[in-house]
């Protein structure tokens, strides 16, 4: 390619790209009805963007932990991070079958974190290597299939 304004020899021995309207070449063609106006375009994008994120709150708030959980075939795992605001050392756990109570937080607060199966509290066990606190927890098993008779009326 010698210069600036010749195209690229791969764009035209494309027949894709050879077509002079590929991908809007000119919309000055159309009719003010149908200009894409760069404000209202940005603005419908944000819309979607707000809509779409709705209850994810990008900063969290700043007495809450940020967590994710895993849900592995035997275990559940809660990874939290903890921000250096926060001493790790100041932090206790209380758990029941389908919930964890993460104590300690700054202003003496605390987070509840809703688990989506039923754990066993008693061998479940806790790690931290900075900066995430890691909550091991078996998953309580379903138990055996029990048969039940069938009354017919």
């Amino acid at each position: 390619m010698s210069s600036r304004s010749k195209k690229p020899d791969w764009l035209t021995q494309d027949s894709f790209f050879s077509n002079n309207s590929f991908p809007f070449k000119d919309l000055n063609h159309l009719n003010e009805d149908y200009q894409l106006d760069p404000a209202i375009i940005e603005d419908y994008v944000k819309d979607t963007i707000r809509k779409a994120t709705a209850g994810n709150e990008i900063l969290p708030d700043p007495h809450t932990l940020r967590y994710e959980t895993l849900d592995t075939h035997n275990f559940l795992v809660v990874k939290c991070y903890v921000p250096k605001r926060i001493h790790p050392e100041n932090l206790w756990i209380q758990l029941n079958r389908t919930q964890i109570k993460i104590n300690g937080l700054p202003k003496e607060q605390y987070q509840t974190i809703s688990l989506p199966v039923p754990i066993l509290p008693a061998q479940s066990i806790a790690s931290y290597r900075q900066p995430t606190l890691q909550i091991k927890m078996p998953k309580m098993s379903p138990g055996r299939l029990h048969d039940i008779n069938i009354r017919f009326l």
